[in-house]
């Protein structure tokens, strides 16, 4: 059984929010949800000039695309394990893994493409990161495909519960703009709250490091599983 440590925020989008209660209800940790953002799908068309290689860097971006039949054989390139089968499952037969972030992903596609290359990043109106700035020093080309917004959610359902000194021990934060949300939200609460941040990245943790009082954690590694290996762990960084 875990700590006592109250309940959990898990500030994930939807759908994929619902993946992380059962993961901390199966380790007896009891959940609260509401997203920090909120995706929104937006109209698009096919891509008509096909590409060398096809780039997913979030699981909204494989949810919310069209799959094409024609496109099962291209070479694609997902940011981390957990969007690898996700692209898989889907029908993409030529899958490789980054198993990190943005910088570990535009390795990768340079390192297993020819230059001069164009690859498609199919993901959000505004992707984190500056993945093509680092595939052109590379000599890849971008294009992006966007097929989804994220836009900040209203927290107001919150407020009661981060007010209660038991009602919230620790939040999950999966992205720097969830990070930057969830901060600027706490900075406007009273009274403020002193529990503990789990963050996927330290990008992600970077809003957090003013002095809030925060018990700050970063997950060792940029995925889901060693976040919640932190819950477990005693304070370790309060700034």
């Amino acid at each position: 059984m875990p700590p006592d440590v109250g309940r959990v925020w898990v500030t994930r989008t939807a759908p994929f929010n619902q993946l992380t209660a059962k993961r901390l209800a199966a380790k007896g940790y009891e959940t609260l949800l509401m997203p920090a953002l909120r995706v929104v799908p937006v109209a698009t068309h096919v891509p008509v000039a096909v590409p060398d290689a096809l780039i997913f860097t979030s699981l909204n971006g494989i949810r919310l695309h069209r799959f094409l039949p024609a496109l099962a054989n291209r070479q694609v390139f997902a940011v981390g394990d957990h969007s690898a089968r996700f692209a898989r499952a889907i029908g993409y037969r030529r899958v490789m893994s980054a198993s990190g972030n943005v910088s570990d992903l535009a390795k990768l596609i340079v390192a297993q493409s020819v230059p001069g290359s164009t690859v498609l990043h199919i993901g959000a109106v505004q992707p984190a990161g500056d993945l093509e700035v680092l595939l052109a020093a590379g000599g890849v080309r971008l294009r992006r495909h966007p097929v989804y917004d994220v836009v900040e959610s209203n927290l107001a359902g919150m407020r009661s519960v981060v007010a209660s000194p038991a009602g919230l021990a620790a939040a999950l934060i999966h992205s720097p703009r969830a990070g930057a949300h969830v901060a600027a939200w706490l900075d406007r609460r009273r009274p403020a709250w002193r529990g503990a941040v789990v963050c996927i990245s330290e990008a992600a943790a970077s809003s957090f490091r003013n002095g809030r009082g925060l018990d700050i954690k970063v997950a060792k590694r940029p995925d889901e599983a060693s976040m919640l290996s932190c819950l477990g762990m005693s304070g370790t960084d309060r700034s």
